[in-house]
C-alpha cells in the first residue's frame, strides 16, 4: 500500500536559530512520503537563511498574523492526508512520523493520535523530569477536565478533520492547541500510541511561560465549550473541574514557584508579599506547601 503523504507545517517568529535543529530532525526520519512547510509569520530574524541549506522546504511568508494564522496559512498549502505541527524550536525523533501514520492507519475510526515528549533545554541537553503518561480514558470529558495531550508536536492530525473544524482558531493567542483537541474531541476519536516520539525545547521564549496569557487562553478554550455542552450534567462537571486546573497549573503553581524562590534566597519581604494574596487565593495549598517545607526544610517547586 502507498504510504498516505505527511505535511509537517513549521511557524516560525523569533526562533530562527532553532529552526535549522527542527529541520534537520525531519531529515532523518525513517518516514519518507513527507512534505516540510515553514511560514515566516513576520519574523524579525532571518527565516529564509536559517533554512538555506534545506532546499526541499516550502517556503511561504506572511506578515505577523500570530501561531493560528501561520499555522492555517501553511495547512491551506498542503497537499499531505496526515499532518504535524512542528514548533521551530522542538525536535521529532526519527521514528515520529512513522509511529503517528500507522497508529492512525490501525485506528481509522481516530481523528488524530498523540504520543509522548521529552524535555530539552535551549542547547538541546535533555532536562530530567518526573512525567505522569495519560492513559485514558479518551474521551471529551477528559480533555475537558485538563490538556492532557500536550503541545501539538506529540500530535498526528487527519488532514480532513482539521478542514472539517475550520483548523486552528484566529480567537486564541495562547492555548490555540488545547482549543482545537477540544473541538475535535466533541465529535471525532483520539487515541495515545504510547511512543516517545519528540524533544520539547525549554527556553525563555515559550509562549508558555507566559502565565496569564496561558490562564486566559485555557479559560477561554474552556468558555467556548459552553453551548456545545449543553445542560450535560457529566460534561459540566468535567468542564468545572478544567476551569480549576487551569488556575491551579497557570496561576496558583507560578506563584507558588515565585515563593519558593523568594524563600530559598531569604528575601522575606518579599515572600510576605506573595504569601498573603496566595494564602488568600489558594488557603488549602498554602497550607500543604507551607507543611512540605517544614518536612524538607525548603519550599519545593509546583508539581
Amino acid at each position: 500500500m502507498t504510504q498516505p503523504l505527511v505535511s509537517v507545517i513549521i511557524p516560525c517568529y523569533a526562533q530562527a536559530r532553532f529552526l535549522p535543529e527542527a529541520l534537520s530532525s525531519l531529515r532523518a526520519q525513517t518516514y519518507q512520503q513527507r512534505e516540510v512547510l515553514v511560514v515566516d509569520d513576520g519574523s524579525p530574524d532571518d527565516v529564509a537563511a536559517a533554512i538555506a541549506s534545506y532546499p526541499e522546504v516550502i517556503f511561504l511568508r506572511q506578515e505577523h498574523l500570530g501561531l493560528s494564522a501561520a499555522r492555517n496559512r501553511a495547512l491551506a498549502a498542503a497537499r499531505g492526508e496526515l499532518v504535524v505541527c512542528l514548533d521551530a524550536d522542538d525536535r521529532l525523533l526519527p521514528h515520529a512520523l512513522a509511529i503517528g501514520a500507522q497508529a492512525l492507519a490501525e485506528r481509522p475510526e481516530c481523528g488524530f493520535v498523540f504520543g509522548f515528549r521529552s524535555l530539552i533545554d535551549a542547547a538541546g541537553r535533555p532536562i530530567p523530569e518526573v512525567f505522569e503518561r495519560f492513559q485514558g480514558p479518551f474521551e471529551f470529558a477528559s480533555l475537558l477536565r485538563q490538556n492532557v495531550i500536550g503541545p501539538p508536536v506529540v500530535v498526528m492530525f487527519r488532514r480532513a478533520v482539521l478542514d472539517a473544524v475550520g483548523g486552528f482558531s484566529l480567537r486564541q493567542h495562547h492555548a490555540e492547541d488545547y482549543e482545537l483537541y477540544l473541538r475535535l474531541a466533541r465529535t471525532h476519536a483520539w487515541a495515545c500510541h504510547g511512543e516517545l516520539i519528540a524533544e520539547y525545547r525549554q527556553h525563555d521564549a515559550n509562549m508558555s511561560l507566559n502565565s496569564r496569557g496561558m490562564l486566559t487562553g485555557n479559560l477561554r478554550a474552556l468558555a467556548d465549550q459552553e453551548a456545545w455542552i449543553g445542560g450535560d450534567l457529566l460534561l459540566r462537571r468535567a468542564l468545572a473541574a478544567g476551569r480549576r486546573n487551569a488556575w491551579l497549573m497557570h496561576d496558583a503553581a507560578p506563584r507558588l514557584d515565585r515563593l519558593g524562590q523568594e524563600i530559598r534566597a531569604r528575601r522575606w519581604l518579599a515572600a510576605i508579599r506573595l504569601a498573603v494574596p496566595f494564602f488568600v487565593r489558594y488557603p488549602r495549598l498554602f497550607l500543604s506547601a507551607v507543611a512540605r517545607r517544614l518536612r524538607r526544610g525548603s519550599m519545593p517547586p509546583p508539581s
